[in-house]
């Protein structure tokens, strides 16, 4: 029976560069960062606690840099993107009211589409 997603490959163009963005501007934490011989690099993100991981994999032939759409929820996304901005990041002026969900979209370095969303059951 399935349980849960385990990891994510989101495909990066540099991992050095997309490390910073997600730990430094996102705040999630390192789970691996190693080297895996001939296969490369193997680097692992998660948010504080999350059963899901990202693995910031180089982008090849089958996954192209910019082609990963990543949603992530937050119980206070006012809060959160209020800490993102004083992380530096240049997020939307405004947060979307949409009958499923409040969400602000951006992307990171590589162009991958992230949304950071409250839904709509969550909103009080």
């Amino acid at each position: 029976m399935l349980t849960h997603v385990q990891i994510v490959h989101v495909p990066v163009s540099d991992q050095d560069r997309a490390k910073d963005f997600y730990v430094d501007r996102l705040g999630m934490s390192v789970i691996a960062d190693m080297t895996m011989g001939p296969h490369g690099r193997w680097l692992q993100v998660a948010p504080s606690g999350a059963a899901t991981t990202i693995a910031l994999v180089p982008g090849d032939d089958s996954s192209t840099p910019g082609s990963a759409t990543l949603v992530f929820e937050t119980t206070d996304i006012e809060a959160d993107v209020a800490q993102l901005r004083k992380r530096g990041l240049d997020l939307p002026d405004e947060i979307e009211d949409m009958p499923w969900a409040r969400a602000i979209r951006f992307t990171d370095p590589d162009g991958n589409n992230l949304v950071l969303q409250t839904p709509a059951a969550a909103q009080g």
